[in-house]
């Protein structure tokens, strides 16, 4: 007589790690989808609003002769003339900011005294969704738009730091007329002030800017590294572009190694130049061109 094969329940030890298995993969496939899902929704609103910040600056320039906003956030020194003060795009000063210790923390006010405020009119559009920090600001202007020379040199201390900063590309550049490349030229930038005058993170001061020189790779500022390796600009012509870093992985090192995300130099390779470089020529092409060998900042 046939024997006849019970039925078996449940499942044996090894099918219940097997599906145990590809649980565990099919969930990490989803937290890694639903991640980059997020990441890019919040790239997507960080790119409308450093187009917001390209059209304030456009609105600014008609309604005042073609005259851009300025990049500064405080006065520079003796060379700061209520004409250049009254363009300031936002306002980082006297009681605009809460001193806290060697800390500077921008108040509200610095927004909605700044020259944009009347364009944007939403302090909202000036914090990237990006940026976990505590700041209300998250982005800066091109330190080299709008100024009658960069909005990062202090003339002052040429007596200190020698040559003074950007003495060969001391270009003025107050108005639309003076960008040959509009499509081609920063606007707007993430940026964290990791290290300034000695505490962590700080309100962006000023403009953001890289050394004018090709030859000499110096992240004077470095973009904010929120997104992997990806950082968003805006372009003075209202378009945007994402720039994909080769090597972001050494610039946080060097960040991390100097507690400071000012001046910073990977090295003097053209691999090692080849993200700096991305930034460099956008700064004002057409102008801050390389001129001789020995033309060092």
């Amino acid at each position: 007589m046939i024997g006849i094969r019970m039925a078996r329940n449940g499942f044996s030890l090894i099918e219940l790690m097997v599906v145990i298995v590809i649980l565990a993969l099919l969930i990490s496939l989803f937290m890694v989808a639903s991640g980059s899902i997020t990441n890019s929704a919040l790239s997507t609103e960080d790119i409308s609003k450093l187009r917001s910040l390209t059209m304030a600056n456009a609105g600014y320039a008609v309604d005042h002769k073609q005259r851009l906003l300025s990049p500064r956030t405080e006065p520079n020194g003796n060379e700061s003339t209520d004409d250049q003060i009254n363009r300031f795009w936002v306002k980082s000063f006297d009681d605009n900011v809460d001193q806290l210790g060697s800390g500077r923390i921008e108040l509200s006010t610095a927004l909605s005294e700044g020259a944009a405020w009347d364009y944007i009119g939403d302090e909202a559009a000036y914090k990237s969704p990006l940026d976990t920090t505590d700041r209300i600001r998250s982005y800066s202007l091109n330190a080299f738009i709008g100024v009658d020379r960069c909005a990062d040199e202090y003339p002052d201390m040429a007596g200190v730091f020698l040559p003074a900063f950007n003495t060969r590309y001391r270009v003025p550049c107050r108005s639309l007329s003076d960008i040959p490349a509009p499509s081609g030229t920063i606007c707007a930038i993430g940026e964290v002030d990791q290290g300034f005058a000695g505490f962590s993170e700080t309100a962006n001061a000023n403009g953001w800017c890289v050394s004018a020189n090709p030859n000499m790779p110096i992240w004077k500022d470095t973009p904010a590294l929120w997104n992997r390796n990806r950082v968003n600009i805006s372009m003075m012509d209202g378009s945007t572009e994402t720039i994909v870093l080769q090597r972001d992985d050494k610039l946080r090192d060097k960040i991390n190694q100097s507690g400071s995300s000012h001046n910073i130099t990977i090295g003097f390779s053209d691999q090692d130049k080849v993200d700096f470089q991305q930034f460099n020529k956008r700064l004002l092409p057409g102008v801050l061109e390389y001129r001789t060998a020995s033309d060092q900042e």
